[in-house]
């Protein structure tokens, strides 16, 4: 699992992409937009509870740590290696840090991100 940070409209108002990323298969699994708080890792992971998942793999966030006690839950950035490899940025010009192709709406942000998600991992 990890997060991905971009903003809408001006660099202050912020917006998280939680993913969830299946290392043998190589895609991701699910994912959900929001502030980097609980309630947006709860969703990803209430996304997460329809699957078989052994083994959390996460970088060194203080909230997965409190959240994920209860599972077996690796923190490397040896094992999160993969999905910071996907990084999104590589792909979209809307997530990138210093770009004029930047989101104007909330709502367009997270369609243009879950479409490429969509095609490129779900279908």
């Amino acid at each position: 699992m990890d997060e991905q940070w971009s903003y809408v409209g001006a660099k202050s108002r912020q917006r998280w992409l939680f993913y969830a990323y299946d290392r043998v298969r190589r895609t991701v699994v699910a994912h959900v937009f929001g502030e980097r708080t609980m309630f947006t890792l709860e969703r990803l992971l209430s996304l997460l509870s329809a699957f078989d998942v052994v083994v959390l793999m996460t970088d060194g966030w203080p909230l997965y740590e409190s959240r994920l006690k209860e599972k077996l839950h690796v923190i490397s950035k040896r094992y999160t290696q993969r999905i910071e490899r996907h990084n999104l940025r590589q792909h979209l010009a809307r997530p990138g840090r210093k770009s004029l192709s930047f989101s104007k709406s909330v709502e367009l942000h997270d369609k243009v991100i879950g479409h490429y998600l969509n095609i490129k991992h779900y279908q």
